[in-house]
């Protein structure tokens, strides 16, 4: 227990430490924009998203100059802090605890069961890492960099390849201490979002706004709860995707340009963290556009749009021109029939788009039309069904907008944003979790809604009915969540972290086997579930379609021994597989196929460990 509690004290130390880092930065940079802040809260919010923005670029800088090496980083965290010691020395910010109380019985019961929610949310948080994207490559790839001191092609695995700004902050997560403190950033994403959601209901709409009600929705999200304590993106995405907008809205009312630069600067954090914010500049532009409608001279409105999209570009492209050198493809994987891909063939990329749409519930006309039902009614978690959950309460309670006669404009371009972001998604890859950042919009909408039909007590009373309704649905599927995990015996110690990993990932066992392996290992991996992050040796796997590999080698070769010398000739020293996925009854191979690699297996290789379904052989 007490190493546990060691442990975990070295981690809120940590995480403590990068957010004081990120916000004295972000507060350096402000300075210099001469921005009017609402509230020490707003000042705060942007803050911590420039910080981490600096602090990324800054780690992707020595990744690109294969500088990652402890005396780099060290010497890089040093500057940081000292340039976040002198923004914090001039800040002016007053942090009481006093602003944060909850007024009135409704807002002191959200406030309540909030600080339930994120006490289970960060317990989850405080466990190994058991996320499957964060496995395969969101710690996957930043532990490979690490590794090689620098960028680094990782064969097989297209993701390694997405635009990567979050990722570099794990990187250093994982130098500093390892996965935990990687999902504590991404914890400090949800507060930073929480924190934008209060501020926003209290400065930018109706004065008896419900901020910790909104809060509370979008924390409540089955989909939001289970990203909450994942090293993934999407909260950070979120988090760039609202700033810019707030930014927006900001510079609309109060025409302060250092507002406009905010919106770009964020802008391009959110594209320079997921493809699926790609549509984002163009909203920007119609929005610069549509700021100066009342007939403007030209001048000004290309010095704006010119403003934009050079701060947009600047801090949203070096990712793709990362791509670009290192595949020959900016958007890499997509578009393979433009551009092209090292490591990566026409027939993947058939395989892939294919796959992209193949989540949701359809692409007919009604399909579409029937989209916000399914979504909200039929949706489920680690399924193709959307793979997330969300509840019916926006469905039921956003559409009572249409009954209040004075809308505030920055309401109506939350609902125009999005409308159009909704669009977007719903043509690409419908995964419930590439949703999340309009999420918090949606929340601040419900909290406006609910607040201004108090003073109807029929409409009132049937609002509270729904989203106490939802609420309790949502509170079932994340203690659903938090119950299959049972974070509380690896917190405190009772628990192994290996006995954990053990219980929460199958084939855990046959990983740590792999990394007792000689150092020269490299091993195949093959229906593995792409798992990389867990193994320390050198190791390939096929992403997504993992039998794609096997199944070449086989469909090339007409003997045992062709198949053993072309998987030796790849430099493979072992080969690790589920058998259910190759020649049971999962197999995506033909007879033919299955018969040779049971011929081949039968005479060459030698059978090193076998743990249940799991084999691993060296050639």
């Amino acid at each position: 227990m007490l190493d546990a509690l060691i442990r975990n004290i070295a981690s809120f130390a940590l995480i403590l430490l990068l957010c004081f880092t990120f916000a004295g930065c972000g507060i350096l940079f402000l300075k210099r924009l001469r921005l009017t802040f609402s509230s020490d809260g707003e000042q705060l919010f942007y803050a911590f998203g420039i910080g981490a923005s600096v602090t990324g670029y800054a780690v992707f800088a020595l990744a690109a100059g294969q500088l990652l090496h402890p005396a780099a980083l060290y010497s890089l965290l040093a500057l940081l802090l000292a340039l976040s010691c002198a923004g914090w020395r001039n800040a002016g910010i007053s942090l009481s605890l006093g602003n944060l109380r909850p007024r009135g019985t409704v807002e002191r019961i959200a406030a309540t069961l909030l600080a339930i929610l994120l006490g289970a949310a960060l317990l989850l948080t405080l466990t190994p890492e058991t996320g499957r994207d964060a496995l395969v490559y969101h710690l996957a790839v930043p532990k490979l960099f690490l590794k090689h001191h620098g960028l680094y092609f990782v064969p097989g695995n297209i993701s390694a390849h997405n635009p990567f700004h979050t990722e570099m902050l794990y990187l250093l997560a994982l130098f500093l201490q390892g996965d935990v403190l990687a999902k504590l950033i991404n914890f400090a994403f949800l507060l930073a979002i929480l924190l934008g959601i209060r501020q926003f209901a209290l400065h930018r709409l109706e004065r008896n706004a419900l901020p910790y009600l909104s809060m509370l929705i979008f924390a409540m999200i089955p989909s939001v709860f289970v990203e909450a304590h994942t090293a993934y993106v999407d909260l950070a995405v979120a988090f760039y995707t609202m700033a810019a907008l707030f930014a927006f809205i900001s510079w609309n009312s109060r025409k302060e340009r250092g507002w406009l630069i905010l919106c770009a600067i964020f802008t391009g954090m959110a594209l320079a963290s997921k493809y699926t914010t790609l549509l984002i500049p163009f909203i920007g532009c119609l929005g610069v556009l549509w700021a100066h409608r009342d007939g403007e001279k030209g001048g000004a409105v290309f010095r704006d749009l010119s403003l934009y999209l050079g701060v947009t570009l600047l801090f949203g492209t070096p990712f793709y021109l990362k791509n670009w050198l290192m595949t020959g493809n900016p958007l890499y994987p997509f578009l393979y029939g433009i551009f092209g891909g090292n490591g990566w063939d026409p027939e993947q990329a058939r395989l892939y788009d294919g796959m992209v749409l193949y989540i949701g519930m359809g692409r007919r006309l009604v399909d579409y039309l029937l989209l916000p039902w399914n979504l909200s009614i039929h949706a489920k978690l680690d399924t193709i069904i959307f793979d997330g959950v969300v509840s019916p309460l926006f469905l039921l309670v956003l559409p009572f907008l249409a009954g209040m006669r004075r809308i505030p404009a920055a309401m109506k371009i939350i609902m125009v944003y999005c409308a159009l972001l909704f669009m977007f998604w719903a043509s690409a890859s419908q995964q419930l979790r590439f949703l999340i950042p309009i999420f918090p919009l949606l929340a601040l909408l419900t909290g406006a809604v609910l607040s201004h039909y108090r003073e109807s007590a029929r409409v009132s009373l049937f609002l509270c009915a729904v989203v106490a309704g939802c609420l309790l649905f949502n509170a079932y599927h994340d203690g659903l969540h938090f119950l299959r995990f049972k974070p509380l015996g690896v917190v405190l110690g009772l628990e192994k972290r290996d006995a954990f990993l053990e219980r929460n990932l199958s084939p855990y066992r046959m990983y740590r086997f792999v990394n007792t392996l000689p150092a020269d290992a490299r091993v195949f991996l093959v229906h593995m579930k792409n798992w990389t992050f867990l193994c320390d040796r050198e190791c390939y796997s096929d992403y997504m379609f993992e039998y794609y590999t096997l199944k070449k080698v086989l469909a090339a070769s007409a003997s045992p021994a062709e198949v053993h010398g072309r998987l030796k000739g790849m430099g493979f020293t072992h080969l690790m597989y589920d058998v259910n996925h190759v020649t049971g009854a999962k197999s995506m191979l033909s007879p033919e196929e299955k018969a040779l690699f049971t011929a081949f297996q039968g005479k060459f290789p030698t059978l090193v460990k076998n743990d249940r379904f799991y084999y691993l052989y060296r050639l």
